[in-house]
């Protein structure tokens, strides 16, 4: 809704989300970038109509934290936060974008700091990661001790092994090795390729269900980690079907669906009936960009009125006033009025109330309805139920024992292991997606790069432990439908018909001489 809203201020939506995701990086976008400031005047009059926009809606991203935090510090020299801490200790620094390493400094300005990371597992340039800054870290500080972990206490040896030989193609990195430890075992390492995505998911699937009822691997030992939401979901409902205990770790997967994401709305806005965020999208859902002109004029009046989108809407939908175009916005409201009356008659009875915000056997709302039920035990009103849906979505708690078999992106794998690891879908186009054309070269071996650096991060999640050496699974297939393609923003080598074929990853080729031959699935 507010990149459709702020478009015009950016040349597109597109535009508008590099500009946001900008916006909160602290636009330190570059290296010699000072984090806090916009760079340029479009820069400076997105950010403006941003505010505004998030002002008016009674909003805040979660993203500008970063920026506001690192305000506060730069301009409050006599505040506490710059001499209470005695030590200042910042884990994966190479994931750091330069306004959250100026905050770290800020911090540190009194304390004894000491930072970790490594540049060959920098993931994060959506964010404007900054590796560079671990790079220089030990120069830009002088007096400091720069200490070399390069034994891996985790991975068997020839995963390891692998790991070097991926990485060392990498021309932007100190070279060094990463040493095996040759107690942890050589492991399995197994690549496979299937002819269809189809055949690929189901593949997988039938080896965990070997592994976990033949085999008596715990499903918390498993973890599966594939780039696009799409697949995995395909993966998760495949593992569902054969009563897998599974988890989806892509974030707030309960709110994936549009429907899902009504659902909610309207839940949030029975108890909030001024929430001008749930106000903005449910009028708006299923038009035109949210219906943005529309809603451009209602918000207008709004400003110039001094009254809520709320109040405006019942006015508009009693004839009391009249804003032109409007007319499908406020037949949207009246919808929703009436929907929101139907629950009053529920709100006594938690479970039923449950039962008509989130009905049963709709498949778009099963995780969102599974949350609900979850936290129906610790709540009495559905005010309770809100805070207990909110507090998991956003801040959820980690389980002392993990007993599904996890589905992730590879990002999201940053700081795990487990004894099997499953990476689907290394093609090209996914892993690696190709890089835009249309960026200098400089730029495109740079994503490449970071591409590399994330399949890098992938295979050094399996681990050696007291079961065994561990088991990593390289799977990818020849063949997939043209339309998930597309949904998945995979350029394909070649298209025929409704299906587009595929080619393995070129880090396949990169892997040496330690990795096995490909064999078919």
């Amino acid at each position: 809704m507010l990149l459709c809203d702020l478009k015009s201020l950016a040349g597109g939506k597109t535009k508008a989300a590099s500009l946001l995701q900008e916006y909160v990086s602290a636009w330190a976008v570059a290296q010699g970038d000072e984090p806090g400031f916009a760079a340029n005047s479009g820069q400076q009059k997105f950010a403006q109509g941003a505010i505004e926009w998030l002002k008016f809606h009674e909003a805040m991203l979660i993203g500008e934290i970063v920026p506001y935090l690192l305000l506060y510090l730069k301009h409050n020299p006599a505040a506490s936060e710059h001499s209470e801490f005695k030590h200042v200790l910042t884990d994966e620094y190479q994931d750091l974008n330069k306004a959250e390493q100026t905050i770290m400094d800020y911090l540190s300005t009194n304390a004894e700091a000491c930072i970790v990371g490594d540049d060959d597992q920098s993931i994060y340039s959506f964010k404007f990661a900054h590796p560079e800054g671990i790079r220089e870290w030990h120069a830009a500080n002088p007096g400091t001790a720069d200490h070399a972990l390069d034994e891996c206490q985790r991975c068997p040896t020839t995963v390891v092994d692998m790991a070097n030989a991926l990485i060392a193609n990498n021309k932007n990195r100190k070279p060094r090795v990463l040493k095996g430890i040759a107690a942890k075992g050589k492991g399995g390492v197994e690549i496979v390729q299937l002819k269809t995505l189809a055949d690929e998911v189901n593949w997988i699937v039938n080896r965990v269900v070997n592994l976990t009822t033949e085999q008596s691997v715990l499903a918390g030992e498993i973890i599966i980690l594939v780039q696009r939401r799409a697949i995995a979901k395909l993966i998760m409902a495949a593992l569902r079907i054969k009563e897998v205990p599974s988890k989806s770790f892509y974030e707030e997967s309960q709110l994936d669906s549009r429907e899902a994401q009504r659902c909610f709305s309207i839940f949030k806005l029975f108890l909030q009936p001024d929430n001008r965020v749930a106000l903005r999208y449910l009028p708006g859902e299923g038009g035109t960009d949210h219906r943005a002109a529309a809603y451009a004029k209602l918000r207008d009046y709004c400003e110039k009125n001094s009254i809520s989108p709320r109040e405006a809407m019942k006015k508009l939908a009693s004839g009391v006033i009249d804003i032109g175009s409007t007319k499908s916005l406020v037949a949207r409201f009246n919808d929703i009025e009436k929907e929101l009356e139907a629950l009053k008659g529920h709100a006594s009875d938690l479970e039923k109330f449950v039962d008509h915000v989130f009905p049963d056997g709709n498949v778009a709302i099963g995780e969102l309805r599974l949350l609900a039920i979850a936290c129906l035990q610790k709540s009495k009103t559905p005010e309770e139920l809100l805070e207990g849906m909110m507090n998991e979505l956003t801040q959820p708690e980690i389980p002392p024992t993990v007993n599904d078999v996890r589905v992730m992106s590879l990002n999201k794998s940053k700081g795990l292991s487990s004894p099997y690891v499953f990476i689907a879908g290394c093609f090209q186009g996914l892993m690696p997606r190709l890089p835009n054309a249309s960026l200098p070269k400089n730029q495109q071996d740079a994503e490449m790069e970071e591409q590399r650096r994330l399949f890098y991060v992938g295979i050094t999640r399996v681990k050696a432990d007291v079961k065994g050496p561990g088991t990593l699974v390289l799977s990818y297939s020849q063949q997939m439908s043209g339309g998930l393609a597309k949904q998945c923003g995979i350029v394909p080598a070649s298209s025929s018909q409704f299906r587009v074929n595929l080619l393995p990853s070129i880090f396949l080729n990169e892997l040496g001489k330690s990795a096995p031959k490909a064999v078919v699935g």
